[in-house]
């Protein structure tokens, strides 16, 4: 018996680097057989325990010779956004494979391979298997494919409409008054610094969804809200369990419970319910908590609308998503099998997740992007004085208004944000099911290999030179935004003006037809599925070629709540910005007193201090769970009134006027890795 347990002890790693080392050859051949660049390393990517123990490797690896260590650029999460397109330009082609031996992935920046690929829905199916984890709740419209698929885009598509969203701009106005008072203070003088920023964007989000969504109108809560909070609970975020909207019988409010939900969300991904429920964890067990929670929340909301919807009371909540899930499972003469209750609290789950982080990352981006960049915010303020004329919130028309702001200086503000930091980084497609697929590469037939992970990148495609018009770079801070990529170009660089017409920055001075029509141009599709075929930006600003832009994806599987989101970002911008200005907060640097005191050179080193911190937050603080969120650390704001700004508009340039020295050339960094790697 010792004997044969030693010989399989010995086989067991015979077979294992046999099995391998076949994989290997195999995956390389078909490689070669597709026509497609491709690279080899020694990890699959979505291998899940080296997507679980890489970071302990790191530091080991980062201390080897990178001839030895080049491949671990091509296996980590986010490697694409963090290498910008030098990671397309480093293999020589727009789409390449990485070939392991545990499978085959492909990543593309060409925006001809992106439109193939999108509107082939039959030939490169969303990879299901990757979202089983969504499913905490029930199947949807995210995690199924096929017949299934079509079935919950029918049940989620009609309310995404014009109707709805009048309510949406209605309640992103009411909501961003109430947001901006709590951040300027009571005497609204600006003095005030907003720490975290994201939070109460994602509560803004959070609520116009469930208004407008789900019917459950909620209150912005006062400075002296009282809340329960969990000493054995680490939570740094300004959102915690206030009693306010805490429904009886429920342990945490409804924010709360879906910020947990969200916060801990991989431990719903990773661990089995039954898990959940035993370990002793405290983070673990808040988790399993919020889950609960949010799920009794749910479902007591669709027991409400299932009552409302029998005893005939009909209201303008008719028109929300609650409603529409309901009134298909009540629907009995419909030829389509209706929505079990797990299905309809699955569509709930993914929509609010989807719905208000997207439209909460935009405006925290914007915001913070016109923090950087005062003069385009000077811009974007004029223009809103063109659209509105004095106009206060209350007075604004969303059939009138809307179209201005979406083809204006604010429109583009958003479009670049989008292009810069999109939702997801890369659009996941696959070969999964399917056989060999042909594709056309800069006019070469090709074959994309069967059963294979495809991501559209489109952070890549969205800065890519070969589809984008250019110029110099600008270099804020005196040096490249980027280490290694798009060195000679802008487009690292968050410039809105690209998206304007005439290129000077400045929107239309007068109304044209085509202002006042009803936005956006909406162009669905005529078999029931409520695909919008239209742009994704206004018909007045630059058009990329078809797939050069695709922040919510394309085609059939394109984003359902997309003019949901732009409508909701742009209201929300619009009242922020009207009468007031968004600067970097120094709090750390210097308090109220001291900057006061300091002149205008003073000023401006003190901004630039703020400035670079926050830039660099942007490069290496950003990274995706859900979405593309900053992580790593906050960008502190304050919201000044109009014409009291502390710094002047032109504050980069003065710091690099003064400082010629300290401005570098835009060459790359020598040996730059966005992992392992220090300044030397």
């Amino acid at each position: 018996m010792p004997s044969i347990i030693l010989l399989a002890a010995v086989l067991y790693p015979v077979y294992l680097i046999a099995s391998t080392l076949i994989g290997l050859y195999r995956n390389i051949k078909r490689a070669r057989q597709s026509g497609i660049a491709y690279v080899v390393v020694p990890v699959y990517y979505l291998n899940r325990f080296w997507l679980i123990t890489h970071r302990l490797y790191l530091p080991l690896l980062a201390k080897l010779p990178q001839k030895w260590t080049w491949w671990v650029d091509f296996c980590l999460p986010d490697f694409n956004y963090s290498y910008s397109i030098e990671i397309f330009q480093r293999v020589g082609s727009d789409t390449f494979l990485i070939v392991s031996p545990g499978g085959i992935m492909m990543h593309t920046a060409d925006p001809g391979a992106i439109h193939q690929i999108t509107t082939r829905r039959n030939d490169f199916p969303k990879p299901t298997a990757i979202y089983r984890s969504v499913d905490i709740y029930g199947k949807n419209v995210v995690s199924t494919e096929g017949a299934m698929w079509r079935q919950h885009r029918k049940a989620t598509s009609p309310p995404f409409t014009e109707k709805n969203n009048h309510l949406v701009w209605a309640e992103s106005i009411e909501l961003a008054n109430a947001m901006l008072a709590s951040w300027t203070g009571p005497d609204g003088q600006g003095t005030k610094t907003v720490d975290r920023v994201m939070d109460d964007t994602m509560r803004l989000s959070l609520y116009v969804i469930s208004r407008a969504g789900f019917g459950r109108k909620l209150q912005w809560p006062s400075e002296d809200a009282k809340a329960d909070i969990d000493v054995n609970y680490v939570d740094e975020s300004k959102i915690q369990n206030q009693r306010h909207d805490r429904d009886r019988g429920h342990s945490m409010s409804y924010t709360y419970a879906i910020h947990c939900l969200l916060d801990n969300i991989l431990f719903q991904f990773l661990l089995p319910r039954w898990l959940m429920e035993r370990l002793p964890f405290k983070t673990v067990q808040k988790a399993n908590e919020a889950y609960v929670e949010w799920g009794n929340y749910m479902k007591e909301a669709v027991a409400s609308k299932r009552d409302t919807l029998q005893e005939g009371e009909e209201s303008k909540d008719q028109m929300d998503i609650l409603s529409q899930l309901v009134k298909n499972q009540m629907n009995e003469k419909s030829k389509d099998p209706p929505l079990t209750d797990s299905e309809v609290l699955g569509n709930m789950f993914v929509l609010i997740l989807a719905g208000h982080e997207t439209a909460a990352n935009s405006i925290h981006f914007s915001l913070l992007y016109l923090a950087l960049n005062p003069q385009t915010q000077r811009a974007v303020q004029k223009d809103l004085d063109r659209i509105f004329q004095s106009r206060p919130p209350s007075e604004w028309d969303y059939d009138r208004d809307l179209p201005s702001l979406f083809g204006g200086m604010i429109g583009a503000v958003l479009a670049e944000e989008l292009r810069l930091v999109p939702p997801v980084i890369g659009i996941p497609k696959s070969t999964w099911g399917v056989g060999d697929q042909p594709i056309t590469l800069d006019g070469r037939q090709c074959t994309v290999p069967g059963g294979i992970y495809i991501s559209l990148d489109t952070s890549n495609v969205h800065r890519n030179p070969k589809y984008w018009p250019t110029n110099k770079p600008t270099l804020p801070g005196g040096k490249p935004v980027h280490p290694i990529a798009n060195l000679d170009n802008d487009l690292e660089e968050f410039r809105p003006e690209r998206w304007l017409l005439d290129g000077e920055g400045e929107a239309q001075t007068t109304a044209t037809a085509d202002e006042n029509k009803e936005m956006p141009n909406e162009a669905l599709t005529s078999d029931g599925l409520g695909v919008n075929e239209s742009s994704d930006t206004s018909d007045r600003f630059y058009k990329p070629p078809k797939g050069a832009y695709v922040p919510f994806s394309d085609g059939y599987r394109a984003c359902l709540g997309r003019r949901f989101a732009q409508v909701e970002v742009l209201a929300v911008l619009a009242v922020l910005l009207q009468n007031y200005s968004v600067e970097l907060a120094v709090d750390r640097w210097a308090n109220n007193e001291e900057v006061i005191e300091m002149d205008e050179d003073a000023r401006v080193e003190l901004w630039q201090k703020a400035a670079e911190r926050a830039r660099d937050l942007m490069l290496h603080g950003l990274s995706v769970i859900i979405s593309l969120q900053m992580r790593k650390g906050t960008v502190p704001l304050r919201f000044v009134p109009r014409g009291k700004e502390i710094f002047p508009d032109d504050v980069d340039q003065r710091w690099k006027d003064k400082h010629p020295d300290l401005c570098r050339k835009p060459e790359p960094i020598p040996n730059w890795r966005c992992w392992g790697w220090t300044k030397v």
